[in-house]
C-alpha cells in the first residue's frame, strides 16, 4: 500500500462524507492519496439499518461492498486516488494507528454533533488531535469547504514557538496561506510592554522573512472567555481555519491555548488544524523549500 496518504475517518455518514470531500482538493495540493479508514462500531451496525445485527461475515461483506462503493465514485469525482481499510476498536485507535504506519500526511475527520452532545467530545476527536503524530483537521458541518487562504493562530507564551513558527511558514508557502497571529493580554501592563507582543512581533517577523503574508492583533483582557476572542476574531477576518497546538500544552494548566484547545475544536464553526509536536516536525512528502520540506517533506 501506497504510505503517505490522507486519512479520512469515515463512517457513512453526512459529515465524514463532507471529510472526504475536503479531502479531495488537500489531496490534489500535497499530491497524495487518500485512505478512508472505518472502524466497525456500534453506529456502524446500526447503519447497517438493523441495530441488532451483529458483526458478522455478512455484515463485514456488506460493509466492504459501501465501501468499494464509495471508493470507485470518489475517485471518479475528484481524480485522485481513493481506497479504504476496514479495522476494530475504539474509533481513535486504529485512526491513530493506520496514520503512523502510513506516515500519513493529513487526518480529516468530522466534529459528529453526537459526541458533542454526549459532553464526549475527547473520545475521538480530541483524543486524534492530541496523539496523532501529523496534522489532524477537524470539520465542523456537512457544508464545510475547502479553503486554506487565512489561517487564524493563537499564540500564547508557551515554549513551543519554533515549532509554531515552522508551521506557519510551511503552510504559508505551500497554500500560499496569510497567517493571522492572535493573542490577548492577561494582565494589566499595556498590549506593547508586555511579553507576548515582543513574542508576536518576532514571530511575525519570522515568517515575513520567509516569504509568507503574515498579521497580528493583540486584545485587551475583557469580559470574554480566551477562545471566544480567539473564535470572534477568526469570524472577522473570514478565517477558513484555525490552527492550534496540542498534546504537550493540552495539559499544561497556565497556557490558555493548552486549556481551550478542546473548546475550540468543539465550538469552532471553521475547520480546526490541530498539531502536536510530534506533527509539527512531520515529514511526509517532497518539495525544495526549507520549511516546506520540515513539515511535508522527506520520507
Amino acid at each position: 500500500m501506497e504510505k503517505h496518504k490522507i486519512i479520512v475517518a469515515y463512517d457513512f455518514q453526512e459529515l465524514s462524507n463532507a471529510a472526504l470531500k475536503y479531502a479531495y482538493e488537500l489531496a490534489k495540493f500535497v499530491n497524495s492519496g487518500i485512505l478512508l479508514v472505518l472502524v466497525i462500531s456500534d453506529d456502524i451496525i446500526a447503519f447497517s439499518g438493523d441495530p441488532s445485527r451483529k458483526i458478522t461475515e455478512a455484515l463485514q461483506n456488506d460493509i466492504e461492498k459501501r465501501l468499494k462503493d464509495v471508493c470507485e465514485k470518489a475517485t471518479a469525482e475528484s481524480e485522485v486516488s481513493v481506497d479504504y481499510c476496514i479495522e476494530a476498536g475504539k474509533v481513535y485507535e486504529p485512526i491513530l494507528k493506520i496514520a503512523k504506519e502510513n506516515k500519513a500526511r493529513f487526518i480529516v475527520m468530522g466534529r459528529t454533533a453526537k459526541e458533542a452532545d454526549r459532553g464526549n467530545f475527547g473520545s475521538t476527536a480530541m483524543r486524534v488531535a492530541e496523539r496523532a503524530t501529523c496534522p489532524v483537521i477537524t470539520l465542523p458541518s456537512v457544508s464545510t469547504t475547502f479553503a486554506l487562504d487565512n489561517i487564524a493562530m493563537p499564540i500564547d507564551l508557551t515554549k513551543q514557538t519554533r515549532e509554531k513558527v515552522f508551521n506557519a511558514i510551511s503552510f504559508g508557502l505551500f497554500f500560499d496561506t496569510t497567517i493571522h497571529l492572535v493573542s490577548v493580554v492577561m494582565g494589566g501592563i499595556s498590549e506593547r510592554k508586555s511579553r507576548i507582543f515582543q513574542k508576536m512581533q518576532s514571530m511575525k517577523k519570522t515568517i515575513e522573512e520567509n516569504g509568507v503574508k503574515c498579521t497580528e492583533k493583540l486584545f485587551k483582557k475583557s469580559h470574554l472567555a480566551i477562545h471566544e476572542v480567539i473564535l470572534e476574531y477568526a469570524e472577522d477576518i473570514q478565517a477558513d481555519a484555525i490552527m492550534i497546538m496540542t498534546h504537550q500544552e493540552i495539559n499544561t494548566s497556565d497556557t490558555y491555548i493548552g486549556a481551550m484547545a478542546n473548546t475550540i475544536i468543539k465550538e469552532s464553526p471553521i475547520p480546526v488544524i490541530s498539531l502536536t509536536s510530534a506533527a509539527a516536525m512531520h515529514k511526509t512528502s517532497e518539495k525544495t523549500t526549507y520549511w516546506f520540506t520540515k513539515l511535508f517533506g522527506g520520507k
